[in-house]
């Protein structure tokens, strides 16, 4: 299955919905619950630069500026690590205590950069304040408080990436998943539309609307199997109960002609009756042998065909009845390898090449060519009865295998609208496929067998 099928597909799209959804919920949900983190983080830092800068005022209004004094000093391993910053500054401006020298700091809480003892650089909050008429400065490093504001921020990224990941795999199988299923449907529905109604769709243990959907379309498989079945034993048993007074109706008519004597004229009456007798006995014969070949009859006769040497017995027969009709049929060079062999009939692949080149004979003009060949494209066998007739208009291609149907609405031409249907159902036993070929002019038609009957 390509990706672009997928993507395509409902069950994804749907997934994918949601999990856009859901996306732009944690999205929102993320914002708030960072923007909170960050400002619980710079509250207490700031907690922590007013502490510091307390122990400092108590110390000062203790003792003094010497208190003070001495309370920076005694922070001296916070002094010697650089994690906090003290100045104190005089009346003057005069540098008094502490581990670092600016210009000037801003009253209140600011920010300040500068570097540690690596070398490195180093983020502060200050925060500047007056101790009688001195002025104490007390900052603190805030880089544990950036990286545990980036370890959030990371983390709700991953978080994201995570749902976006999963929601998107789990949407993909289970997409995967839904089009395997229907794609099973789908071969199942066309082996029905093939012709096999005694098909049924899968149907599992979940029970889910795939398949409920498969119950209720077996139900009405059943109900148009049934049918189907009924048509086709009625169509049947007429053709049979028929066969006998037809068969019987031809014998006394022969009779008739015979006794007719030199009575020209009852004679040629009669000769008509027997030829529209033979017509119906004909229709009749392929009707019963269009229902023996749909309902797989002959499937046990299967067997190793030569489609190059069939052409060529066809060939052989037809090709004086074209000559008298004024046509030419001919072998046209075959494609690929000569010997050319599937699994089939044969006599019922003779019949429908038989049926094919009748039907080209019959459909085109004086001094049309016929031509017979056979090939095989990427392992695909197919043979083909082409001429330079006048075709068939492709808005009639799809119809002309239906039962009784004639391009000629007035049928005054021979034929019983049957052969083409025969082909059908010959191809139809033997898993092939039929296609009409226009050629500009004259028609194509090319019978297409599947590859694993090559044999």
């Amino acid at each position: 299955m390509r990706l672009g099928k997928l993507a395509r597909s409902t069950p994804f799209r749907l997934a994918a919905l949601y999990v856009a959804l859901f996306l732009v919920s944690l999205s929102g949900g993320n914002i708030v619950a960072y923007n909170m983190v960050a400002t619980y983080l710079y509250e207490r830092l700031d907690t922590h630069v007013m502490e510091r800068y307390r122990e400092i005022q108590s110390a000062y209004e203790a003792r003094g500026v010497e208190g003070a004094a001495a309370m920076i000093g005694s922070h001296g391993p916070a002094i010697n690590g650089q994690e906090t910053l003290y100045l104190l500054r005089g009346i003057e401006g005069e540098f008094l205590a502490g581990n670092f020298r600016v210009p000037s700091v801003p009253p209140g809480f600011s920010t300040f950069t500068g570097e540690n003892e690596g070398g490195s650089s180093t983020n502060y909050r200050l925060y500047r304040g007056t101790l009688g008429e001195e002025q104490l400065v007390v900052g603190v490093s805030y880089d544990d408080t950036n990286r545990l504001r980036r370890i959030a921020l990371v983390s709700f990224g991953w978080a994201t990436a995570i749902v976006l990941g999963t929601g998107l795999g789990g949407g993909a199988l289970l997409a995967f998943r839904t089009r395997r299923r229907i794609a099973i449907l789908s071969e199942t529905m066309k082996l029905v539309g093939a012709g096999q109604l005694q098909t049924r769709l899968p149907v599992s243990a979940r029970e889910d609307d795939l398949d409920v959907l498969a119950v209720e379309v077996n139900v009405a498989l059943e109900q148009l199997e049934t049918s189907v079945a009924a048509m086709k034993q009625v169509t049947t048993d007429i053709a049979h109960d028929l066969k006998t007074p037809i068969s019987r109706l031809y014998i006394t008519l022969e009779e008739a002609i015979d006794q007719a004597g030199t009575d020209a004229e009852a004679k040629t009456r009669l000769e008509t009756a027997l030829g529209e007798v033979l017509q119906i006995s004909s229709t009749f014969e392929a009707m019963l042998r269009i229902s023996q070949i749909e309902a797989g009859a002959r499937r046990g006769c299967f067997g190793p065909v030569r489609l190059d040497q069939l052409l060529e017995e066809m060939l052989e027969i037809h090709q004086p009845i074209a000559e008298e009709a004024g046509k030419q049929l001919s072998l046209l060079p075959r494609r690929g390898v000569p010997r050319i062999e599937i699994l089939g009939d044969q006599d019922l692949l003779r019949q429908m090449c038989a049926n094919l080149i009748a039907n080209a004979i019959r459909h085109t003009q004086q001094g049309a060519k016929i031509g017979l060949t056979c090939g095989h494209e990427q392992g695909w066998p197919f043979i083909i009865v082409a001429d330079n007739g006048p075709g068939i208009p492709e808005a009639e291609r799809a119809k002309v295998f239906k039962r009784f149907y004639r391009l000629e609405k007035s049928r005054t031409t021979e034929g019983t609208g049957l052969g083409l249907s025969l082909v059908k159902a010959v191809a139809d036993l033997h898993g092939a496929h039929i296609v009409l070929t226009e050629r500009s002019p004259g028609l194509a038609v090319r019978v297409v067998f599947p590859k694993c009957q090559q044999v």
